[in-house]
């Protein structure tokens, strides 16, 4: 099977390309013009700007990497395209509102796809977020009741695998909130004032774990 990933600096995207090791990587110093005489099996769109602004600071650079690199991957021959949005897209935020439009273009223009909306994800590649902060006992600016909702890179790779289509939320069954992410590592830390609640919605691909069974997973495997 020949297959395209972006985004594999970092993140899914590299943890994703390991798991096909023959795989085409698309980075940011790549030109989509070099993939364009391929065919693939399968595209694997990772790649994006994970950037909160808001609407009074918002920049360019995340239309180029959430819409506009999105509109040129499709583009690309293909059976079948797999892109990895995100819970917050049905959040009317500068990020959410870019993720909507990516599944819109992927919708009216590939054949064959998968949409998947992931809760927050947790895996080895994992880019400098504040779940990383707690792991090292950093500072966080959120508040300790913030809710978080978290699943794993596995559950990823098997939504890919069980070959859904259409657009598909994938959560855990339950919430947790910083302060019990916190504890779970027994870290000591201090937190901000910035609350944040992860969207509610019902996940239509059940992985029967909680996010705190994702969590002690995590740890089990990279941490202890």
């Amino acid at each position: 099977m020949k297959v395209l990933i972006s985004g594999t600096n970092s993140g899914l995207g590299k943890w994703l390309s390991k798991k096909f090791p023959n795989c085409d990587k698309l980075v940011r110093e790549s030109s989509i013009k070099d993939f364009r005489s391929e065919s693939y099996d399968l595209i694997i769109h990772c790649a994006g700007c994970v950037k909160h602004y808001t609407w009074s600071n918002f920049e360019l650079d995340m239309f180029e990497d959430n819409v506009f690199l999105t509109r040129d991957l499709v583009s690309i021959p293909h059976k079948k395209f797999v892109y990895i949005s995100s819970i917050d897209a049905a959040k009317d935020s500068p990020y959410g509102s870019t993720k909507r439009l990516s599944e819109i273009i992927v919708k009216e223009l590939c054949e064959k796809y998968l949409i998947l909306r992931p809760s927050a994800l947790l895996g080895k590649e994992m880019k400098k977020n504040t779940f990383q902060k707690i792991l090292r006992g950093e500072d966080i600016v959120l508040s300790k009741d913030s809710v978080m909702n978290y699943i794993l890179y596995e559950d990823i790779l098997q939504s890919i695998d069980d070959e859904h289509i259409g657009l598909k939320v994938l959560r855990s069954n339950d919430d947790v909130t910083v302060e019990e992410v916190v504890n779970i590592f027994g870290k000591k830390l201090n937190f901000g004032n910035i609350h944040y609640e992860v969207e509610y919605v019902k996940s239509d691909i059940n992985t029967n774990k909680t996010s705190k069974d994702n969590l002690k997973i995590y740890k089990q495997k990279y941490v202890d």
